[in-house]
């Protein structure tokens, strides 16, 4: 449509008055007979068509009016928006825009809040005022999430748009994916065909991209790769929703489409991940409570609205789904037959002993000096318990993993420790002669007792309370790999069960014996089934050996210091 056309309209456009309400309209037949001096009829048409909607669309024209053959503004200031729009476009040096307005290549964070601002109000006008509240969206975003779930946590990653969002309560952490673009699409050479589906509602081509987008987005954000790390299935396919959103300047009534994938992680992938999250503050642990709650206790608030629409608004449910969803890698420990325990000592020339409760016998291994140090570094980190040194050139991992990074005489001692347990039921995991662990649980590994001793005071013992203060101490522990630091947890004992315990140490009762035996019995039902007991690595303090009744360890009794 040429400006001359729109020109040539203005003079004859229905007036309003700018006080008292004084108005006259002009009739559609009017109009069109002036356009009709400049086209043919059918173009001038067409043309006072165009305008109309344009006019109408702006909510300046009164429809009733309109439906009745005439132009009549609705207000004056609806006249005042009719010629400025009108008069613009008739003025080939008029913009309502400057000429760079739109540009989106090196521009600041001022011009873009500028963009999103006039698209942002356009299309929240489009869609609260649409007759049928059924709007339709002008864009379409392909989404690809990652649910990867350890120890019963999610992991989620900063957004990058934290900073500068403007919904302040949308949620700072996503969880890891990210939107489809160009690149994602196998064999999409011709820009006009990738770019129609990219802009295309349900495009099937653009969701079977979706898996491709996980593995971008997952190796930009975490550092994952596909197959060495993880594996993934389709875990929920969320119903599309539309919302008037968008990233910076790229603001409209949107329609989302995102799949959420369950992530498998292999052993290096998981290995990787505790390095890069202790590295990588973006990266951060939500547990299902977090995302019920809608934030976690220091502040975090998760981004995942798509999910919670998507059940519905019941956080409670998504929760709960989440729970029910398997960790995405198992500590994956061998199963031994009759669920043994393991005692490792701590001097040469003692067996390890194995067997269920009760029942352990040595193991037919005998081990050297060096290759016992590098079983207890084993043990002590499969056990938990802290370093306060360490080798260089060795890195302790979760589930009992122990990584060398560099090559050197610990990895051939490891080496010769794997042929030495090779066939017993105390296996040496390795993998790829740098990655190795006792593929035991934590639970079933204990030490000698010569590694711990009970310590009471002198006052304590005379004194006339219910209950003492005592403690049981776990000495330090040189290996392979460097000192176990020695630890000490107290413990709040009956008087009368210390002053038992004492007397144990101290005399030998038989196996049959109704007073030992009570002794034990109220020693397993309290101190025995404390965790920070169970923590120490001590199999008892109470046991029975060749038919009597045992004080496993020295029995201390000290002042305070």
């Amino acid at each position: 449509m040429s400006a001359q056309l729109i020109q040539s309209l203005l003079s004859h456009l229905p007036r309003f008055a700018e006080e008292e309400g004084v108005f006259y309209p002009v009739p559609r037949s009017a109009l069109l007979n002036e356009l009709c001096q400049y086209v043919e009829p059918g173009a001038a048409e067409t043309a006072l068509s165009l305008l109309e909607n344009l006019l109408d669309t702006l909510a300046v024209l009164d429809r009733t009016s309109l439906q009745n053959g005439e132009w009549r503004f609705v207000s004056y200031p609806a006249q005042l928006l009719a010629s400025s729009i009108l008069t613009a476009m008739s003025d080939a040096d008029s913009h309502l825009f400057p000429a760079n307005f739109w540009n989106t290549h090196s521009i600041g964070n001022e011009r873009k809040e500028s963009q999103r601002a006039v698209l942002r109000w356009l299309e929240t006008a489009r869609t609260e005022h649409h007759a049928e509240q059924n709007a339709q969206p002008i864009r379409f975003i392909y989404v690809a999430w990652s649910i990867i779930k350890l120890d019963g946590r999610i992991l989620f990653y900063q957004r990058e748009d934290t900073q500068k969002r403007h919904d302040k309560t949308a949620g700072d952490y996503g969880l890891p994916g990210g939107r489809a673009n160009q690149n994602d699409i196998v064999g999409a050479a011709d820009p006009a065909q990738m770019l129609a589906a990219l802009q295309a509602p349900n495009s099937e081509r653009v969701l079977n991209a979706l898996p491709a987008t996980l593995q971008r987005e997952l190796r930009e954000e975490a550092g994952l790769r596909f197959d060495e790390h993880y594996q993934f299935s389709l875990w929920r396919r969320l119903k599309p929703y539309r919302q008037v959103q968008g990233a910076a300047p790229n603001h409209a009534l949107t329609e989302y489409y995102l799949d959420v994938y369950q992530i498998e992680l292999t052993l290096e992938g998981f290995l990787y991940l505790q390095q890069r999250v202790a590295e990588d503050e973006r990266l951060v642990w939500l547990t299902p409570d977090d995302i019920e709650r809608g934030t976690s206790d220091d502040g975090k608030i998760p981004y995942i609205q798509a999910l919670y629409r998507d059940f519905g608004g019941d956080r409670a449910a998504l929760a709960a789904a989440l729970q029910q969803l398997p960790d995405s890698f198992s500590a994956g420990y061998r199963l031994l037959q009759g669920n043994p325990v393991f005692i490792f000592p701590i001097q040469p020339g003692q067996p390890i002993r194995a067997g269920e409760p009760g029942k352990d016998k040595p193991l037919p291994v005998t081990l050297s000096r060096q290759q016992l140090q590098t079983l207890l570094g084993l043990a002590a980190h499969a056990r938990g318990f802290d370093f306060k040194s360490l080798q260089p050139g060795i890195a302790l991992h979760a589930y009992g993993w122990i990584e060398l990074t560099e090559p050197g005489p610990l990895q051939t001692a490891l080496l010769e420790l794997a042929a030495a347990l090779a066939g017993s039921p105390l296996p040496l995991e390795c993998r790829q002669d740098r990655l190795f662990r006792l593929p035991i649980q934590p639970a079933s590994v204990y030490f000698a007792d010569a590694l711990f001793s009970f310590v009471a005071n002198p006052d304590d013992l005379r004194a006339t309370t219910s209950k003492i203060p005592v403690s049981i101490r776990r000495a330090g522990l040189e290996t392979a790999f460097g000192t176990v630091a020695p630890t000490s947890a107290e413990f709040s004992l009956p008087l009368q069960l210390v002053h038992d315990l004492l007397d144990l140490s101290k005399n030998r009762y038989p196996a049959d014996n109704d007073t030992a035996e009570k002794i034990e019995g109220r020693y397993k039902k309290g101190l025995h089934l404390d965790p920070r007991f169970k923590a120490l690595g001590l199999r008892n303090l109470v046991r029975r050996e060749a038919g009597v009744f045992k004080f496993a360890l020295p029995f201390r009794i000290e002042a305070a210091d």
